[in-house]
């Protein structure tokens, strides 16, 4: 239960950080605010299908708008999905290359959830830089959708 309890405070840092980057716009603690919200829902709607994915992006837009007050675009949910991606795509080498050393679960999950916010860290100009390229992009409808 504590591993739970770590791995929900560091997700909720995660998304925050990720679309207050992203956007640039509203006050952290919102964002903050916003995914305790979302990760508090999720829990009882579960979190282990695709009902549950579908369901926080719906309620992530509705949240940036409503409780962050911020404008939100159909193209946030592109950003979503891509924070969704690197939640997933980040712990693969992870487990695979520190996973060979270390068998214990929860100092591998602190890890890979650390790796994950300094990501951010580093990642937090390029964020808000692909953000404004790909929207722009996204308003010429250069992706033909």
């Amino acid at each position: 239960m504590i591993l739970n309890i770590i791995v929900l405070i560091f997700e909720v840092l995660y998304y925050s950080m990720f679309m207050y980057y992203a956007k640039k716009e509203g006050k952290f603690w919102r964002y903050i605010l916003l995914y305790i919200l979302l990760t508090i829902v999720i829990l009882f709607v579960g979190n282990d299908n695709v009902y549950g994915y579908l369901i926080f992006s719906a309620l992530n837009l509705i949240g940036i708008k409503y409780l962050i007050k911020i404008k939100t675009y159909f193209y946030d949910l592109l950003v979503i999905f891509v924070m969704f991606l690197l939640s997933f795509l980040i712990p693969i080498p992870i487990y695979f290359i520190i996973g060979l050393f270390i068998n214990n679960t929860f100092i591998l999950t602190f890890i890979y959830q650390t790796i994950k916010i300094i990501l951010i860290f580093i990642l937090k100009g390029k964020i808000k830089q692909y953000y404004n390229i790909f929207h722009k992009l996204w308003d010429k409808n250069n992706f033909y959708i």
